[in-house]
């Protein structure tokens, strides 16, 4: 059975409450309406009338974004702007986004995620153990850098 091609409304509509349901981003719509075997026409004339009517917004998806891996996965900048790049936001905007999180905030959270791991190791060697919880920041998109400093204040509390 031939399924019937949809209006223009029709696809304005489905797109609408795509994006009310969650924060969407250009490349989210992108991906649904070629999906739908529409072309690049419908594409821009979909991508602009959501953009008019407020229904995307690439910086806003960005911040939104960069909020809850931050605060829900406990990810570092470098796994968010991994992220964000997969979702083709330009670096201006991931630039801008990644603002919204705070410094002390930033750090504090790297210290739990390494306290935790701490906690969950079974390892008795000092050496490794430390490896192991530097490795696990970086994986979480932790700056190396940050980690280590992180993990001395953390030895010298002890």
């Amino acid at each position: 059975m031939k399924q019937r091609a949809l209006s223009q409304a029709e696809i304005y509509q489905k797109l609408m409450r795509y994006c009310a349901y969650q924060d969407r981003c250009s490349a989210d719509i992108a991906k649904k309406i070629r999906l739908w075997g529409l072309g690049q026409q419908e594409l821009n004339d979909a991508l602009s009338f959501l953009k008019d009517e407020g229904f995307i917004d690439d910086l806003r998806f960005a911040k939104s974004y960069v909020r809850g891996k931050f605060r829900s996965n406990k990810w570092g900048v470098a796994k968010i702007r991994e992220g964000l790049y997969a979702k083709q936001i330009p670096k201006v905007l991931i630039d801008e986004a990644l603002k919204e999180l705070e410094e002390e905030d930033y750090k504090g959270q790297l210290k739990e995620v390494l306290l935790k791991k701490s906690r969950l190791l079974k390892e008795d060697d000092p050496y490794k153990r430390t490896q192991k919880m530097a490795l696990y920041a970086q994986s979480k998109g932790y700056e190396l850098d940050l980690i280590w400093e992180v993990i001395k204040e953390i030895k010298q509390e002890k």
